[in-house]
């Protein structure tokens, strides 16, 4: 490493910080697995100290004697920010998970859902035809009464008495389901 007369800075050139890198990378990784207790993490913990170093070269101001103290308490705390950003990636994810509904319980309504929908099929294909005519163009097509009554030539009475009958039978035939 070169270094000013006084011995206080280290130019950093890219000799000088491959030796740096030589001499000190192996303590730093066991300090850093150390810590996470993880090698690919302690890898890449001491992989951005020494990215670090090499970006602020020219301003960074290390001494052959203090090199391994600064490089030891940038590893200290990358180690930490990791910690910290696993921690609150953490709480993000609980909150996440907390906001969510319960999947298990979601997936049983989808089960009800198709079940009730498959009996309401069922019971609409019971219906007389123009009662299942006037009860598909109100609920699948949305059409209201007037509607319906211009489309079919009937009244509107007639249209609501077919809407009530079709109700009721749909209702009576799903007696079985809770409320």
């Amino acid at each position: 490493m070169s270094t000013d007369p006084s011995n206080k800075r280290i130019q950093i050139d890219e000799q000088s910080f491959f030796k740096l890198y030589e001499s000190h990378w192996k303590k730093l990784y066991q300090l850093a697995l150390q810590y996470t207790e993880n090698g690919f993490q302690a890898e890449g913990v001491v992989q951005e100290v020494f990215t670090s170093v090499w970006k602020r070269r020219e301003s960074l101001e290390l001494t052959e004697s203090t090199a391994l103290n600064y490089l030891v308490r940038a590893v200290r705390f990358r180690v930490f920010r990791l910690h910290s950003d696993e921690l609150r990636t953490s709480r993000k994810m609980e909150e996440i998970k907390a906001r969510q509904p319960d999947s298990a319980n979601h997936t049983e309504q989808d089960v009800l859902y198709r079940f009730l929908k498959e009996d309401v099929d069922q019971l609409i294909a019971l219906l007389p035809n123009r009662c299942k005519e006037v009860y598909l163009l109100s609920r699948e097509k949305g059409m209201n009464n007037q509607e319906i009554a211009k489309t079919l030539l009937i009244s509107e009475k007639t249209v609501e008495n077919q809407l009530t009958k079709a109700l009721n039978f749909i209702r009576k035939g799903l007696e079985t389901y809770p409320r």
